[in-house]
């Protein structure tokens, strides 16, 4: 670069590619490193599917669907199967003009994100470029980066501004002792998971998902994917999971012991590595400090049961650059930033407690088979409590009050009505015999 930049961003994934795009649609000067060398995977495994509310902020950025997606990872379905209890299947309703969410190859998809950037002649990108090290004013501000290239080549570089965008185990919210502010730890889950080929389709038209739910503490969730492959991850309460030191062997034992995840494998053959977090976290990070700040899951990280990992990145970096734009604009870099604070927890608070929620009410609770059977099979068999559901996970509704009682009360009703119409349909027939 001719000059120092204005922003430094660590972490070229989604967050903080969609970041330096933003900025350098601004013709803001940034220098935008990652320590990978793209396309590849990132250090820690992260939601593979993308929602119509990720792809309609993707929309807004001039990224085409066509550059990330694939037409066999297109699901417009989900089933649900709870055990031998109950079996539902589910349309996805049209959010944000689509009717369906994609399976993507991350690699593929953090390369498309990361293309998109050279797009924007004020932004120089940087791979296999590591954060070493901060550098701070003599107020303790920071003010620039130590980066190390692949080659062992050191560098310093002077910003007026410092982004981690480097994920879970941020490195810069290390160097600059940011602290978790808000934790939730007594629901945490385990998940492992690998590609599979082969694997039978969940319905007859093949373009569904499917989720098989054990009530007991393990889910096992399929997400297709590009190049007819299907993802297949296994969830649990994390108390519960000891692989004692065979993940692979853990992981497909787990798989087999349900029959009904083993009858789509029958004639399936994995085709990827097992990859997995043992304890996975949901909290928050300071968002910002004396020079820098944090986006992404740098500040933000959660359970990925609800598939939104890809959405709060690319929101995140949306509200980011709005408060980075009134900063270089002339307000005060501290108060930018009580405004990114205040918005990012408004935006992102209500579906962390719902997540977190879902945790408690799906891994860490046993509902009686009865309860399985009657409460639940009529909720999850309910045309617009599904609806409803999935717009929330499509983040096409307000998360607030998107469970209302009336819907529940008005779900089991009609669950109740449908039992009981059979149950005297199912008389009469015989009485009629």
């Amino acid at each position: 670069m001719d000059s120092n930049p204005d922003v430094v961003i660590v972490g070229g994934r989604p967050a903080g590619s969609t970041l330096a795009a933003r900025l350098g649609a601004r013709g803001v000067r940034v220098l935008l490193v990652d320590k990978a060398a793209f396309p590849s995977l990132p250090a820690v495994p992260s939601s593979p599917t993308v929602h119509p509310g990720s792809m309609k902020m993707l929309d807004e950025l001039g990224i085409a669907e066509s550059s990330y997606s694939h037409v066999d990872g297109r699901m417009d379905r989900f089933v649900m199967e709870f055990g031998d209890h109950f079996r539902a299947e589910m349309s996805l309703p049209r959010m944000h003009g689509r009717a369906y969410i994609h399976g993507v190859d991350r690699r593929r998809f953090d390369h498309a994100l990361w293309r998109n950037v050279a797009r924007f002649p004020s932004v120089t990108q940087r791979e296999r470029c590591t954060l070493v090290d901060v550098l701070r004013a003599a107020n303790g501000q920071v003010c620039g980066v130590v980066l190390q290239s692949h080659d062992g080549t050191r560098e310093q570089v002077k910003a007026r501004c410092v982004v981690g965008a480097d994920g879970r185990f941020s490195v810069l919210a290390r160097k600059v002792d940011a602290p978790v502010v808000t934790e939730k730890p007594d629901h945490c889950s385990t998940v492992y998971y690998a590609d599979w080929e082969g694997v039978t389709p969940a319905t007859s038209s093949g373009n569904a998902g499917h989720v098989y739910t054990t009530g007991r503490g393990t889910d096992v969730l399929f997400f297709l994917m590009p190049d007819g492959r299907t993802s297949i991850n296994t969830h649990q309460r994390a108390d519960r999971v000891d692989v004692a030191g065979d993940a692979q062997g853990y992981y497909v034992k787990a798989l087999q012991s349900l029959p009904g995840v083993a009858r789509r494998l029958k004639n399936a053959r994995q085709v990827s590595d097992v990859v997995g977090v043992k304890r996975i976290g949901n909290g928050y990070r300071q968002a910002s400090g004396a020079g820098w700040a944090l986006v992404g899951d740098a500040l933000h990280y959660k359970d990925p049961v609800d598939g939104q990992g890809i959405y709060d990145a690319l929101l995140g970096a949306r509200l980011l650059d709005e408060a980075l734009a009134e900063w270089l604009q002339g307000r005060a870099f501290a108060d930018a930033m009580a405004g990114y604070r205040q918005r990012i927890h408004a935006e992102t608070w209500p579906m962390f407690n719902a997540t977190t929620d879902r945790l408690r009410r799906e891994l860490y609770s046993e509902p009686p088979v009865v309860v399985i059977r009657t409460f639940i099979r009529w909720m999850m068999t309910d045309p617009l409590y599904q609806e409803r559901f999935l717009r929330l996970l499509g983040r096409d509704i307000d998360v607030d009050g998107w469970m209302s009682p009336g819907l529940v009360l008005g779900a089991a009703a009609r669950g109740l009505g449908r039992d009981l119409r059979g149950l005297v349909t199912g008389r009469r027939a015989t009485a009629g015999a």
